[in-house]
């Protein structure tokens, strides 16, 4: 329930109720009111959610994330174009991310949801320092940040992402309440309004409105709301800074014409696919397939009708989560027996077919790989007659 109370009346009244345990350095007056804004000044309710995110902010040690860059966020920044970059027109930092140009079947394979999750919080810890340093040079309170998120490139593959875009909601709303100053959206193609239909249940209608979609000429609302020397190049600004490397020397003039430095620049995927060994761009948006193992559920994908003898079978999968039991069988359509083979050549992670001559002999199902409690596999199997191949994900023992 809403209070008649202003966040500035209630502050003195919801400082009172913290016991001992629940002041801390991080729970400044803004932080404070933050809170009591996001529950409506309602006193109980922003006391139970700030002293849960304490709590998580302690478990985690929170304070201290900074100190260390995220394991993965190497890799991450070859796989997804973004940037703190400048500051709006109040002061409140900037955050870039060209969302369009992830491939996320890509990135899934090199990290999972909780790396990936682990990033964001880094990002939304940043976010908060880069508005502190604002706070003291400015001599006003900056607790908000501004994002541009740049959807040219969307596709059905970014379906793949739509479980990391629910936990980043969920966790913004929980424990970074009312930092979000402005989300603009360029560049969003005709497929934008399938995703935002499935995205904006997950979003509180107190952060919709502070999303804004930008069409044709949305450079001249940046401008409006940004300084055009903090504002990126590519996007109407007047910012230099892609025309300078690392040491702050000027670099060359680019020899193509129509291209141009960019002050976020767009990642390379080719290496990061290239090391996948995917061929015949076979790991696209089509072939790359997702399946729910729900806990105490079990879950099988049957490959049928293969038909052809010494055919080549590859599978690659990574949980988004915790481990699952997986196993591999194989369903001859007759008995046969294998011809003798006095060498055998064996691509990395292949199951050779030749050590189950006696199964294929009896020609009933069995298993070609055991159980195995994994949370990423992969394999190679040659079939040697006709079969069918079934893949069995058991998650029965969670709960």
């Amino acid at each position: 329930m809403s209070s008649h109370l202003t966040t500035e009346e209630a502050l003195p009244k919801f400082k009172a109720m913290l016991k001992e345990e629940d002041k801390d350095a991080w729970g400044t007056d803004s932080t404070l009111k933050r809170f009591l804004k996001a529950r409506e000044c309602d006193l109980e309710a922003a006391y139970k959610m700030y002293t849960n995110c304490l709590k998580w902010r302690r478990e985690n040690n929170i304070d201290k994330i900074l100190e260390k860059e995220p394991e993965k966020m190497k890799l991450y920044k070859k796989l997804v174009a973004c940037k703190n970059h400048g500051f709006d027109k109040h002061g409140r930092p900037v955050y870039y991310e060209r969302v369009g140009k992830i491939h996320y079947p890509t990135l899934n394979e090199y990290l999972t949801l909780d790396d990936l999750m682990d990033i964001h919080v880094w990002q939304m810890e940043m976010n908060a320092k880069l508005c502190s340093e604002s706070s003291n040079k400015l001599g006003k309170d900056v607790h908000q940040s501004v994002s541009i998120v740049d959807l040219s490139g969307l596709s059905m593959s970014h379906r793949h992402g739509l479980a990391f875009i629910q936990r980043c909601a969920k966790i913004d709303e929980q424990y970074y309440p009312e930092t979000m100053g402005k989300l603009y959206i360029v560049n969003a193609p005709r497929l934008f309004p399938f995703f935002w239909g499935i995205c904006k249940k997950w979003v509180h209608p107190n952060t919709q409105a502070k999303i804004q979609v930008l069409s044709t000429g949305f450079e001249k609302v940046l401008r409006e709301n940004i300084p055009a020397p903090f504002l990126a190049s590519e996007y109407g600004g007047k910012c230099t800074c892609a025309q300078f490397d690392e040491d702050g020397k000027k670099k060359k003039k680019l020899k193509e014409k129509k291209k141009e430095y960019l002050c976020i620049p767009c990642c390379d995927l080719s290496e990061m696919k290239d090391a996948l060994k995917y061929k015949n761009e076979a790991y696209d948006s089509m072939s790359h397939k997702s399946l729910t193992v729900r806990a105490g559920s079990v879950e099988e994908v049957k490959v049928e009708n293969i038909d052809k003898s010494g055919s080549q079978f590859s599978w690659n999968f990574k949980t988004l989560g915790k481990n699952i039991e997986f196993s591999v069988s194989c369903i001859p359509k007759r008995p046969t027996e294998l011809p003798d083979i006095k060498f055998e050549s064996k691509m990395e992670n292949e199951i050779c077919a030749s050590s189950f001559r006696e199964q294929f002999k009896i020609g009933k199902e069995f298993k070609i790989l055991d159980s195995l409690k994994v949370d990423k596999h992969k394999g190679v199997f040659r079939v040697p007659t006709e079969c069918d191949l079934r893949f069995k994900f058991d998650n029965s023992y969670s709960w």
